[in-house]
């Protein structure tokens, strides 16, 4: 039963896959190198945002070991407004190990993987079945998806039974590969295309039980209220980065501190000074990593003092620089840069 329902996804995915620019490759390093840089940016990114970045990267590095010898700055600029940034850290941290510990190809074994940067137990399987064609699937949502559908099941526990009854010798990257096609193109989180699938006879997912099935799993995200501070003097805007803030740390940026009500003024005052005045300009919505944002926008009129780590940059030399979606934002709202 088993295997005749992974020799139909293998069937499936042979005859329409999508043609990506990571499924290519001209030799096996090269291959572990596609692999290896698709699924970093393919972490919270859809594959259709993901293409052009991964080909404007590709373009400007094309082996493990020459991004292994390229500057942070470099990858972030090329990274600049795909999001998630610590991915760029974590994928130019992970091919300096692979370049010097072993010889730019990747590891063969989980135990290996996983203790890469940025790289979880998802990660490490995909890389397995795909870099290297081993019997190894990694569950991400569409794979969930498609086996939880499959066998009507929600427990992880069950969903990891059933994704190893699965498993084949006989081209498992492909395998893998096919199960997240399908959840992709076919099984879709809404609207699936029940009736154009390859498995709709081993199926004991029924389109009518679609609204009782779903996930219970809470996706709502933390919400938090920061304060962005912006500081424009002689056509020079004034930036940081040492923003004590997760995701935005060591990224430039302005001023970026939490909205506290107790402690917000003394906050400001460590930035620019007791005599600090300033007004409120806007306010942003926006998704910072995990967790959503409310920023409150206010121009720094008055200072008398700025702190060392802060620092004038002029509309040219910030050209040259990697500028996050979020600074990028603020800049826009302050006409800084249309």
């Amino acid at each position: 039963m088993y295997l005749s329902i992974s020799k139909k996804i293998l069937a499936w995915y042979k005859k329409y896959q999508r043609d990506l620019p990571w499924r290519k490759f001209k030799s096996q390093k090269d291959r572990h190198y596609k692999v290896l840089l698709s699924e970093y940016m393919l972490q919270q990114t859809q594959v259709k945002t993901a293409i052009p970045y991964f080909n404007n990267f590709y373009k400007n590095i094309n082996t493990i070991q020459k991004l292994s010898k390229t500057h942070q700055s470099k990858v972030n600029k090329l990274w600049e407004g795909l999001g998630y940034y610590r991915r760029a850290k974590f994928l130019l941290e992970t091919s300096r190990i692979i370049s010097k510990k072993y010889n730019s190809k990747l590891p063969m074994n989980y135990d290996d993987l996983i203790k890469l940067p940025g790289i979880g137990d998802y990660t490490a399987k995909a890389l397995l079945s795909i870099g290297h064609d081993k019997s190894e699937i990694g569950i991400d949502g569409n794979v969930s998806r498609v086996v939880s559908r499959l066998f009507l099941v929600k427990d992880k526990k069950k969903i990891q039974y059933y994704v190893n009854k699965l498993k084949v010798k006989k081209n498992p990257s492909s395998l893998m590969q096919g199960i997240m096609e399908l959840g992709a193109l076919i099984c879709k989180p809404k609207n699936p295309l029940c009736i154009d699938c390859y498995l709709k006879d081993d199926c004991k997912f029924k389109y009518n039980t679609f609204k009782n099935f779903k996930s219970s799993k809470n996706t709502s995200q933390k919400i938090r209220k920061l304060i962005a501070c912006i500081y424009i003097k002689n056509t020079k805007i004034l930036l940081t980065r040492k923003n004590d803030f997760g995701p935005l740390n060591g990224f430039l940026n302005v001023p970026i501190i939490e909205k506290d009500h107790d402690n917000t003024q003394t906050k400001l005052k460590n930035f620019f000074g007791k005599d600090v005045k300033y007004s409120f300009f806007c306010k942003i919505n926006t998704s910072i990593s995990n967790f959503k944002a409310e920023i409150s926008c206010i121009k720094i009129k008055n200072c008398k003092k700025i702190h060392n780590h802060l620092n004038f940059y002029t509309f040219k030399q910030l050209q040259n620089n990697f500028k996050s979606s979020f600074l990028i934002k603020i800049l826009k709202k302050t006409k800084f840069i249309i």
